[in-house]
């Protein structure tokens, strides 16, 4: 009995130091976070990752610790181009590496599912750029994957976390111009010049609605935030296999009554690759209107008029500038904005979220929604092959 009793007491003795051993470890770790930038790898070298890089190197809560690519070759010239200390030759050792808290994926659309999934189940922290998957389905999966795993997962919808989008939404939610009656905008680039081999032809991932329709399509929460998605209607014309212009109409059905206004909201946009368009939007409202000046995707000026009456008004300007660039040279313009993500990504994990308030997973899974119909209605259903786990799938993309 006596020997039961010193067994229990020893028991109960190493549980206690198990737990303060523990905890401390777990407390220091949290500190080494906490008072140390957030280590990031880079998954894939090409042209959208080196921006991303670029920017978080002026960003001074986060460092680009490791790089990824297809072969040791492209990593390494990656890393010397960006003064990135790890290179890996495969995509897998970066994931599983311990040293990278947070993961960014970079690479073309077609692969997103498969290493955002891979990111997902190693426990790590995933920026994946847009569009999240090829689907709405893979997207809805890899969202319930991270729920499943408790795992922090952003799709990169960089434009949601500039100055000028947070001014927006507090417009908006003060009703000072009104509730919203409708949003028009135009996004488009010539494409004149892209190559029989560009990413922009393919088949699965290609098109101006996969490559640029998020940017519009996101508007549709923005402006009616407690409306549901109802219709989507498309037309557009076809070049090479891919949808190549469009124009959409989409409809919300409004959630409140605001002023006793009870219409459906409008969200109406064009895209293309024929021409560079002015890329601006406007929203309008029953007592005035919003106009955000192109590239409205990397917003830095705002009017916002308020209606005295018909053919009145007055207005006010709101300009948010660019961060100072170093750099000056760019694959895409505006790149430097990456900044206001990479900080967001930062503050959340150091929150313990698992999302991020300016682009929620809902958001994400509805915006894919939207695009999906818009594909299939402009030029059919698309049939999309994905790799996982070394085994290739076949499924149908379809509302």
């Amino acid at each position: 009995r006596h020997l039961s009793i010193v067994l229990l007491v020893f028991s109960m003795t190493i549980s206690r130091l198990s737990t303060r051993l523990f905890s401390s470890t777990a407390q220091s770790a949290l500190a080494r976070n906490a008072n140390s930038p957030l280590r990031w790898g880079i998954l894939s070298a090409g042209r959208i990752s080196s921006d991303y890089v670029k920017a978080m190197h002026l960003v001074p809560e986060a460092e680009p610790i490791a790089v990824a690519a297809r072969s040791a070759s492209k990593a390494q010239e990656f890393a010397d181009s960006h003064n990135i200390p790890k290179t890996f030759g495969n995509y897998h050792d970066l994931i599983r590496n311990p040293d990278v808290d947070v993961v960014y994926i970079g690479t073309i659309a077609d692969h997103h599912y498969e290493w955002t999934r891979e990111s997902i189940l190693a426990g790590k922290p995933t920026v994946v750029e847009k569009p999240m998957t090829l689907c709405a389905d893979d997207t809805k999966e890899l969202i319930n994957l991270a729920k499943e795993k408790n795992v922090f997962l952003m799709e990169g919808m960089w434009t949601r976390c500039f100055p000028a989008m947070q001014k927006l939404r507090q417009i908006i939610a003060s009703n000072e111009i009104g509730p919203i009656v409708y949003v028009q905008g135009d996004f488009g680039y010539s494409m004149a010049n892209n190559g029989p081999e560009d990413r922009i032809w393919l088949p699965d991932s290609g098109g101006v609605t996969m490559d640029i329709g998020m940017y519009i399509a996101q508007f549709g929460r923005l402006a009616f935030p407690d409306g549901k998605l109802k219709d989507v209607f498309a037309a557009g014309t076809v070049k090479n296999g891919v949808d190549h212009s469009v124009m959409a109409t989409v409809t919300y059905e409004r959630g409140d009554s605001r002023d006793g206004f009870g219409e459906d909201g409008l969200l109406q946009f064009a895209l293309t690759g024929a021409a560079n368009t002015e890329e601006r939007m406007v929203l309008q409202g029953t007592k005035g209107r919003v106009f955000i000046n192109g590239p409205f995707h990397v917003p830095q000026k705002m009017k916002v008029m308020y209606d005295q009456g018909r053919g009145e008004s007055t207005e006010q300007i709101f300009d948010f500038p660019l961060p100072g660039d170093p750099y000056g040279a760019w694959n895409n313009p505006g790149s430097i904005g990456f900044v206001h993500q990479i900080r967001e990504v930062g503050t959340a994990l150091s929150r313990g979220k698992k999302e991020c308030d300016s682009f929620t997973w809902n958001e994400s899974l509805e915006v894919a929604t939207v695009v999906d119909e818009i594909v299939r209605q402009v030029r059919g259903e698309r049939p999309i092959l994905r790799k996982v786990n070394g085994m290739e799938a076949m499924e149908v993309a379809s509302s």
